[in-house]
């Protein structure tokens, strides 16, 4: 397991399954670090260094502590999940829409993923992969316009309710 202690601008061991590790650096303000660590490649059997991208919450102990794929490594930014009630079989039921984090698979063998890349979790489990920074400007220009073009029905529905109603009075 990690130590928890806080260590301002270097970084400090700690132990995992006996093997020595590196525990998350912080900043002065708190803020943390990239982490450096070492993971030795199941195909190689080599020792391969890599730094996790700024603002991984990945816990990297299971790739430190045995061999593993270097494929298998990734890092990815923590994900705000918001629900809304989506009627799919008669009853409303809860449904995450518009996730996003951002990933990097560093030796994914799709070139693309080998930078850090934002995933667009649409609705449960429904995705966009992959996007770029121009890509996810397209997927945020695309929601914008839906979203005006909800509030535009949004301004109908108020006028509407406003007349049916003083109509029934």
């Amino acid at each position: 397991m990690m130590s928890d202690n806080r260590v301002i601008g270097h970084e400090t061991q700690a132990t995992v399954n006996g093997t020595a590790v590196r525990a998350v650096p912080f900043t002065q303000a708190g803020e943390q670090l990239p982490r450096t660590w070492t993971f030795t490649n199941r195909n190689t059997g080599k020792p391969t260094t890599f730094t996790c991208m700024t603002g991984c919450i990945i816990d990297h102990s299971d790739n430190i502590a045995r061999p593993t794929f270097a494929e298998d490594v990734w890092c990815q930014t923590p994900r705000e999940n918001v629900t809304l009630p989506l009627n799919t079989n008669g009853h409303p039921e809860e449904f995450r829409v518009l996730g996003s984090e951002i990933r990097v698979m560093p030796f994914s063998a799709t070139i693309a993923e080998r930078l850090p890349h934002v995933t667009i979790e649409m609705i449960d489990d429904h995705y966009i992969e992959g996007l770029d920074p121009d890509g996810l400007a397209t997927v945020i220009r695309t929601l914008a316009e839906r979203l005006d073009s909800l509030k535009d029905r949004h301004a109908q529905l108020v006028q509407v309710r406003a007349d049916y109603q003083r109509r029934q009075a």
